[in-house]
C-alpha cells in the first residue's frame, strides 16, 4: 500500500500515537480489522453501533471532553466546536502538531492547548 499522506500526518499514525489511521494499516481494511478498531466490541443483532468520538484533552484546564466525530471531522471543525479560533490554540496528537486541515478519526486522542499572546 502506498502512503499518500504528507508529513507530518504520516508520523501521527505510527506507534507513538494512540489513534490508528485506516489508510496506512492494511489490516484495518478488512471486516476483522474494522472490528479491532472498536476493540472487538461488535453490537448484537439489532443494536446500534457505539458512538464515534474524538477524545480531547483541553489545557490549561486539564479537562477531558469526548466530542462526537460528526463535530470533529478535522482539526479546524474541532476548534469551532470548542468555541476557539484557529490562532488561539495548538492541537497535537502524540508529539506531532496538527494543522487545521488534518482529519481526525474515531477514538483518536488529541491535545488542545490554549495559547494567547499578551503583547
Amino acid at each position: 500500500m502506498i502512503d499518500i499522506k504528507p508529513e507530518p500526518f504520516g508520523r501521527c499514525a505510527d506507534d507513538r500515537c494512540p489513534g490508528r489511521c485506516p489508510y496506512r494499516d492494511e489490516s484495518l481494511m478488512t471486516p476483522e480489522g474494522r472490528a479491532a478498531l472498536l476493540e472487538g466490541r461488535r453490537p448484537a443483532e439489532g443494536e446500534a453501533w457505539p458512538a464515534k468520538v474524538v477524545h480531547v484533552t483541553c489545557q490549561p484546564e486539564d479537562q477531558t471532553v469526548d466530542v462526537p466525530r460528526v463535530k470533529a471531522k478535522n482539526v479546524g471543525i474541532l476548534l469551532k466546536t470548542l468555541g476557539l479560533r484557529q490562532g488561539t490554540a495548538i492541537v497535537a496528537c502524540g508529539d506531532t502538531l496538527l494543522t487545521p486541515d488534518v482529519p481526525l478519526y474515531p477514538n483518536q486522542r488529541v491535545l488542545v492547548r490554549k495559547v494567547m499572546s499578551s503583547g
